[in-house]
């Protein structure tokens, strides 16, 4: 069996190995359509931002020094509001009422906030609070100067990152082809999830796990449906799922009787990495490549599936999409009560962490086995309890990763 950090250096020397420019190409979407994808170009700012000093408060730009010892009155002679500026100048004695995004008319170097003014006349206004230099403005150019880097190739576009890119501009965006991911689910036992199980059979539950698991990634999922545990089916549905830049096959990867899915490989030529990893759940995890298609396979009981998924597959697309990070996101935390160990398998288990005191703390969290859903929906992250001898204690600290 191989180590979980061994399995996933094999995967992604693979992965290195056939990337090439043409194998994930960059493709344009509009801007609307790129949240969540993975940048493909460098973003700079076409210009200053902000354009010009602006308000950031609605209130009155003054001269600060005007407004040291107060109350203060002083002369309002004119008007700021957003998308219509004032030609006029602040001078001593004096101010300009201003609205939230106006430009900052020339002399004032500061804005106090209406609700500390007491509006005398229309043309006078009496200030009830002091203001710093530079308080309630944003001088040009302080959030990015034109040409500066704001957004970096690889990043995973956020919200902010959608309203950046419409501010530059930029009505599309060059981002990575999504890796199209052929997803079959083995079993005699299975049914659609919309079928009535009789007594000796389960819904099928991997293929949707498995889907959600590759869109989260960035991939796009192709479900191919169910395989029958025989030979013809197997080779029908791996057939079609070879013509996709990943196939992963859920089930019959074991060493049982009607475990079929490696000798298939073996048929179309798949070169199998490796098959067995040190980890519980998830043993019998497949990996293997075709000249074109990456091949995986995975686990039948779902937390196995899907714990296999986090740490092999989920890498390979991320790297695939060429994401500015492919690794999986471990922290760590203190534990509220011991974990056992296991000398020949690292676990990922599922588990329950809080915030507290400046750091997290973790536990297990109650579950059945590899094929317990409702035991990791109570869960918020996976446990990863080392490979070793003897006990993790109470309060030492352990590694954890986040349920997506």
């Amino acid at each position: 069996m191989l180590p979980i950090e061994r399995g996933l250096e094999i995967v992604m020397s693979v992965a290195k190995s056939k990337d090439r420019p043409d194998w994930m190409p960059a493709e344009p979407v509009s801007l609307v359509d790129s949240i969540h994808r993975i940048i493909r170009e460098d973003i700079l700012a076409d210009a200053d931002s902000p354009r010009f000093d602006k308000a950031i408060r609605d209130g009155f730009a003054v001269r600060f020094e005007d407004v040291a010892q107060i109350p203060s009155a002083l002369s309002v002679i004119g008007e700021s509001r957003a998308g219509a500026g004032t030609g006029v100048t602040v001078q001593r004695g004096q101010c300009c009422e201003i609205m939230t995004g106006a430009p900052m008319p020339a002399g004032a170097n500061a804005v106090v906030m209406v609700e500390n003014t007491e509006r005398i006349s229309p043309d006078s206004v009496r200030i009830l609070k002091a203001a710093r230099e530079n308080e309630g403005l944003l001088h040009r150019g302080t959030e990015a100067k034109k040409g500066e880097l704001i957004l970096r190739s690889g990043r995973k576009i956020g919200l902010a990152d959608i309203g950046l890119l419409a501010g530059v501009g930029k009505s599309s965006v060059m981002v990575s082809r999504r890796p199209r991911v052929a997803v079959i689910a083995t079993g005699d036992e299975l049914v659609e999830v919309a079928e009535t199980p009789k007594a000796d059979q389960i819904r099928n539950s991997n293929t949707y796990t498995i889907c959600a698991q590759v869109k989260e990634a960035g991939g796009e999922p192709l479900p191919l449906g169910i395989a029958r545990d025989n030979l013809d089916d197997l080779r029908a549905q791996i057939r079609r799922g070879l013509e996709q830049d990943i196939l992963i096959v859920s089930g019959g990867v074991s060493m049982g009787k009607y475990d079929l899915v490696e000798q298939v490989f073996a048929e179309f030529g798949v070169e199998i990495l490796f098959d067995k990893i040190a980890m519980k759940p998830g043993k019998p995890t497949v990996f293997g490549q075709t000249a074109r298609t990456f091949v995986f396979g995975l686990p039948g009981n779902p937390i196995s599936t899907m714990v296999s998924f986090h740490m092999f597959v989920r890498p390979l697309i991320l790297f695939l999409l060429k994401a500015e990070d492919t690794t999986p996101k471990v922290l760590g935390a203190k534990l509220e009560a011991p974990a056992k160990c296991d000398p020949e398998r690292a676990a990922l288990v599922p588990a329950l962490v809080r915030f507290d005191a400046g750091q997290y703390w973790i536990q297990t969290s109650p579950w059945k086995g590899s094929s317990d859903l409702v035991g990791l929906s109570r869960a918020n992250a996976l446990l990863m309890i080392p490979r070793r001898a003897g006990t993790l204690e109470a309060g030492e600290t352990a590694q954890f990763l986040f349920m997506e």
